[in-house]
């Protein structure tokens, strides 16, 4: 599984817009093609600040979004609306024992 972050920070005065816009853009994100999971927080203690996260069946699942249009503009809204954004990428393996 891969689970790919971006930190978000956005000036005040478009938080409004950012909310809306980036709102109406996740819902081709959750129906991408190996999209586990996705979610969308808000920094309880900087209200500017926002992370989103979305796991992924393979690093191929997420590189095919990440070449997407539907990429594409959530990157530009994001590029135009927000004071800065990180992005960070990391793959999870996880192992299940028995007692």
């Amino acid at each position: 599984m891969i689970v790919n972050t971006t930190r978000i920070t956005v000036p005040p005065d478009k938080r409004t817009e950012f909310f809306q816009t980036v709102g109406r853009l996740l819902d081709p994100l959750k129906k991408a093609k190996g999209c586990r999971t996705l979610d969308f927080y808000l920094d309880i203690t900087d209200e500017n600040s926002t992370l989103l996260v979305s796991e992924w069946e393979t690093e191929k699942d997420l590189n095919n979004y990440l070449e997407s249009n539907d990429f594409a503009v959530l990157r530009g809204a994001i590029t135009v609306l927000s004071i800065s954004s990180i992005d960070s990428k990391a793959n999870v393996t996880s192992h299940l024992c028995k007692p």
